[in-house]
């Protein structure tokens, strides 16, 4: 028998949702092929929904451990941003500098050359 909710007999017969109507069960929701044969297809509602929701667990579980593991990948990257950011400020400071030095360094030479 097919886990979850039913799509058609083993027979090929269509599945149609029934409540039953009986003393034991009043108002459950069940599975039933219509033919109602003895060995065509019978589940309450109730079954199907838990073996819908165990075979879904263990891929939402797999998705759980993937989306830590990008938060993880995540955090890794803002701090290499960050430290990449530090860094580049760091050397806008040193390019600052040597300009200002081969400015310097210019006006020296240049002062030097003039008075030769």
């Amino acid at each position: 028998m097919n886990r979850g909710f039913p799509s058609n007999c083993g027979y090929g017969g269509r599945i149609t949702k029934f409540t039953s109507s009986i003393q034991d069960n009043p108002g459950r929701p069940f599975f039933r092929c219509k033919t109602r044969g003895e060995d065509h297809l019978f589940k309450w509602v109730e079954e199907a929904m838990l073996e819908e929701l165990e075979d879904a667990l263990p891929k939402i579980e797999v998705h759980e451990s993937d989306i830590t593991k990008i938060k993880t990948e995540i955090e890794d990257l803002m701090e290499v941003t960050l430290n990449n950011k530090i860094e580049i400020q760091k050397n806008k400071v040193v390019i600052k500098c040597l300009v200002v030095y081969a400015c310097i360094v210019s006006v020296v030479a240049f002062g030097a050359y003039v008075l030769y």
